[in-house]
C-alpha cells in the first residue's frame, strides 16, 4: 500500500478467538477450547438443554458454553455469585489434630495463601456446576499447595475419565481417574447445577437489554413530519426534503411559507419503565437462587419482612460452610494426605466480636421469655466495668 510516496505493509489484524490450547498436568493432556458465545434467544437454551439430558447420550458442551456467557456478560450474577462465595472463603480455617489442638504448621501453610482461598470458591462453585473435579500437586515436603480444576466439559462422571477432547466420544488418550488418590472428584453427574436456572435468567435478560437498546435508538431519534399546503413541483419537494434532512444537525433552515416541519420524539416513560421492571424482576429472581432473598438489596421492605429474609441468607452462608468443612474433611482428606495433614479436623475460627454477637443475642431472646440476670451478672460475663471503674 502506498502512502505519501511510501510503500507500507499493511498487517493482518490478529484473531482475537482465543485458538484451542493443548494442556498437559501431572496426570491428565485435554484440548482447551474457549466458551462460545451462544445467541441469547430460548430455541438455543432449549437445543443446549435436550443435548445435555440425553438419554443414551449426553452432550453438555453447549450448556456449558451457555453457563460461561452467563457469567462473562451478566454482571449481577457474577456480583451475587462473589458475595455468596466470599462468605466461607472470606472465613479464617484452622486444622485441629487429633488432641484438639490447632495445627500452627497447617496454619502457617494456609494464612494468607491465595491458592487455598481459590479453592474453597471452586469447591463452592460446584453448587453452580453440579461437578468438578480436582487434581492436587502435593510437593516432597508438603509445603505448596497447587492444584488444577479440571475443565468441566472434559469431565465423563458416569466413565470416570477425563476426555481429551470437550465431547463424550471416546479417545484413546483419554485417561481414568480411578485409583488416583491426588484426584478428587466432587458433585454429581446428574446435576447440572444452579446454573441451569441463572443461565436461563442470564440468557432472558441479555435478550431484554438488546431490545431495550433498540428500541431507544430508534425512539430516541427525532423523526420529522413535513406538511405541504398546495401543491408543489417534484424538483422543489426533493430540494426541500434535501434541506430538511441536511439541517438535522445545524438547526437553521429556510422553507416556504406553505411548508410546516413538525419534529416530534417516540420516547415513551412508560415503555422504558416496562423494561426496566422485567429486567429488575429477573435479576430478582437471580439474587432469590443465588442468596435466597432480595431484601437485603432493595430498598422499601418493612423490618420484620427484611429480618426473615436475612435469616434465609445465613440459613444458606451456613450451608456452604458445613458443605465446605464436610468436603475437606470427608473428600480431600486423601489427596491433602500428601501435605501431612491427616488424622485431624477442619473448621471455622470464630471471632470473640461474633461469638459474643451470638451470646447477646441469645441472652435478649432469653429475657423476652422471662429470664431475668442481675446487673452482676452481665458485668462478669460481658466484662463490663462500673462507674467506678
Amino acid at each position: 500500500m502506498g502512502l505519501l510516496g511510501l510503500n507500507i505493509k499493511a498487517k493482518r489484524p490478529k484473531n482475537i478467538v482465543e485458538p484451542p490450547k493443548e494442556i498437559q498436568t501431572k496426570e491428565f493432556t485435554y484440548v482447551v477450547t474457549p466458551a462460545t458465545i451462544i445467541d441469547a434467544n430460548i430455541s438455543e437454551y432449549k437445543s443446549a438443554f435436550i443435548a445435555a439430558h440425553g438419554k443414551y447420550t449426553q452432550q453438555r458442551t453447549k450448556i456449558y458454553d451457555i453457563y460461561q456467557n452467563a457469567l462473562d456478560f451478566d454482571a449481577h450474577l457474577v456480583g451475587l455469585i462473589k458475595r455468596r462465595l466470599l462468605n466461607t472463603s472470606g472465613k479464617v480455617f484452622q486444622y485441629v489434630d487429633s488432641n484438639g489442638e490447632p495445627s500452627e504448621a497447617v496454619a502457617e501453610w494456609i494464612s494468607n495463601n491465595p491458592t487455598f482461598t481459590k479453592l474453597i470458591d471452586d469447591i463452592l462453585m460446584v453448587k453452580f456446576w453440579g461437578m468438578g473435579l480436582f487434581e492436587l500437586y502435593p510437593d516432597t515436603e508438603g509445603s505448596i499447595l497447587d492444584y488444577t480444576l479440571i475443565p468441566i466439559k472434559h469431565v465423563d462422571p458416569f466413565e470416570k475419565m477425563v476426555r481429551r477432547e470437550q465431547s463424550t466420544v471416546s479417545n484413546q488418550s483419554d485417561v481414568s481417574w480411578t485409583g488416583m488418590d491426588n484426584v478428587v472428584f466432587v458433585g454429581d453427574g446428574n446435576d447440572y447445577g444452579l446454573l441451569q436456572q441463572l443461565a436461563l435468567l442470564a440468557m432472558y435478560k441479555r435478550a431484554a437489554m438488546g431490545d431495550w437498546a433498540q428500541y431507544s435508538q430508534l425512539a430516541g431519534t427525532n423523526f420529522r413530519t413535513v406538511k405541504y399546503r398546495g401543491a408543489q413541483p417534484d424538483n422543489m419537494t426533493r430540494r426541500n426534503i434535501r434541506d430538511i434532512i441536511n439541517s438535522a444537525g445545524n438547526g437553521t433552515i429556510d422553507l416556504p411559507n406553505d411548508i410546516d416541519v413538525e419534529t416530534s420524539n417516540q420516547t415513551s416513560s412508560s415503555q422504558n419503565q416496562l423494561f426496566e421492571n422485567y429486567i429488575q424482576y429477573l435479576d430478582d429472581q437471580m439474587t432469590k437462587l443465588v442468596l435466597g432473598q432480595t431484601m437485603t438489596t432493595e430498598d422499601g421492605s418493612s423490618r420484620s419482612q427484611a429480618e426473615v429474609h436475612e435469616r434465609t441468607q445465613d440459613d444458606i452462608f451456613d450451608a456452604d460452610g458445613k458443605y465446605v468443612l464436610d468436603l475437606l474433611n470427608h473428600k480431600f482428606d486423601t489427596a491433602l494426605s500428601g501435605y501431612g495433614i491427616e488424622g485431624g479436623t477442619w473448621e471455622f475460627v470464630e471471632s470473640n466480636t461474633q461469638q459474643q454477637m451470638e451470646e447477646i443475642e441469645r441472652d435478649l431472646k432469653l429475657k423476652e421469655l422471662g429470664v431475668v440476670f442481675t446487673n452482676e451478672e452481665i458485668r462478669e460475663k460481658y466484662n463490663l466495668k462500673t462507674n467506678n471503674g
